[in-house]
């Protein structure tokens, strides 16, 4: 169950981000996410006005510069496996650095990696902190994520934690 909610998450966020308005006016995102139209987005074509989404070599330009937007679309690419091979390592990368800038839905995702070992060892403490630093920014479900990791953790490790996301502070890319 846990792993769907993961897949669900990231299918909306990327959807989200990524898709034209006229594939979003659908509730049904999850339907969405599974047309050809959809996986058009990813294709690097030379109109990119054409699908509405940068191609992926676009994204990995802005990423090495520094993007916490673009590092963190390359961390869905790479999660979903659409537009790039799935690398869940990859994705975790680019999560990480987008989160170490304070951007609060790669916070999010990170932490759901870290929580259930997705592409990453897993770490209750990592995922508590990412997940707690998301809920302060207001990332709707990571509150939720944050309680359900803390009630598998011991008192100290959920010590850690807390004092992990006090101390944290956000990076600034190397320009």
């Amino acid at each position: 169950m846990r792993a769907s909610r993961e897949m669900m998450a990231w299918q909306v966020a990327l959807g989200l981000l990524l898709a034209p308005a006229s594939l979003l006016q659908s509730a049904a995102l999850g339907a969405e996410a599974r047309s050809p139209q959809f996986f058009q987005l990813f294709t690097p074509v030379s109109d990119t006005e054409q699908n509405g989404m940068e191609p992926v070599p676009e994204l990995q330009k802005k990423a090495d510069q520094g993007s916490s937007n673009a590092e963190y679309k390359l961390g869905l690419v790479y999660d979903a496996g659409v537009g790039a091979p799935q690398d869940l390592a990859k994705a975790a990368y680019w999560y990480q650095r987008a989160a170490d800038q304070g951007h609060v839905a790669a916070q999010f995702n990170l932490g759901l990696m870290c929580a259930s070992g997705r592409g990453v060892a897993q770490d209750l403490v990592r995922a508590h902190m990412w997940l707690n630093l998301a809920a302060a920014g207001s990332q709707a479900a990571a509150r939720g994520e944050r309680d359900l990791v803390a009630k598998k953790m011991t008192r100290s490790q959920l010590g850690e934690a807390v004092r992990l996301a006090r101390e944290w502070q956000p990076t600034v890319p190397a320009r």
